[in-house]
């Protein structure tokens, strides 16, 4: 079995490259995200890694869904009011174009990309962890975000070798402490940018945490991660315009 250290040296090893993650695939270029035509543009525009937000149905599908309530026949309805069925029959074009995170696991898995899985529902653990085991996915270039201290805690009981990363948005700067710093027990992070500095990024690469800055829209974000932060990857919704930066 890999200890979190040699797992991370795996990964670090493996995912020498920088990551230029589409953030729900390529939304601005091919509207709506979590599609399959805007994941299959996000790599055609040159992403290396997908970003998908993953929730789950009322038969414990997990899908990918970014809102998690739609608006069908005039009323609200939370995703997990339904069963997947029902959502592809009766859920309009957003229904019938509803991914399962099975299809995205073999779609990225044959594509050759990462995979940023972003869930968005504790107590879904058990379902993400028998997901990644069916679809023999590659574990380096594979991670899981969104989850708090508990999830990470259940995923890491139900396999250890699941690569985990931690997340921050913009108001959590008041977190990032020498404490915790020190307490990471993931192998990446995926922080919003304006939380990250040269010096940031420094320090988790001596604990061989890999770094992805999320939410970068604007060029000049992307050109300071990317030349000054040094960061492993950036998650955009325009792949594009961070490919004409990274070159």
């Amino acid at each position: 079995m890999l200890s979190l250290f040699s797992l991370s040296a795996l990964m670090a090893s493996e995912l020498q490259a920088f990551s230029i993650v589409g953030q729900r695939g390529a939304p601005l270029l091919e509207p709506p995200g979590s599609t399959l035509p805007s994941l299959l543009r996000a790599i055609s525009a040159g992403a290396t890694m997908l970003e998908v937000d993953v929730r789950r149905t009322r038969d414990d599908v997990l899908v990918l869904d970014q809102d998690n309530v739609h608006l069908l026949d005039g009323e609200e309805v939370p995703l997990r009011d339904r069963s997947l069925p029902q959502w592809r029959q009766n859920g309009g074009d957003w229904g019938r174009a509803l991914l399962t995170l099975d299809e995205v696991l073999a779609l990225a898995r044959d594509a050759g990309v990462g995979l940023l899985l972003d869930f968005k529902e504790p107590g879904t653990e058990g379902l993400i962890a028998r997901a990644v085991r069916r679809s023999k996915f590659p574990m380096p270039h594979l991670l899981i975000a969104g989850a708090g201290d508990a999830s990470r805690r259940i995923l890491r009981g139900l396999d250890p070798r699941l690569p985990l990363s931690h997340s921050l948005d913009i108001g959590d700067a008041v977190l990032i402490t020498p404490r915790l710093l020190l307490e990471l027990d993931t192998e990446a992070v995926t922080w919003h940018h304006r939380l990250l500095t040269p010096e940031l990024v420094q320090i988790l690469h001596r604990r061989d945490i890999l770094v992805y800055a999320t939410n970068t829209e604007l060029t000049e974000d992307m050109r300071r991660m990317h030349h000054v932060c040094r960061v492993d990857g950036i998650v955009t919704s325009s792949p594009d315009m961070l490919k004409q930066i990274v070159g």
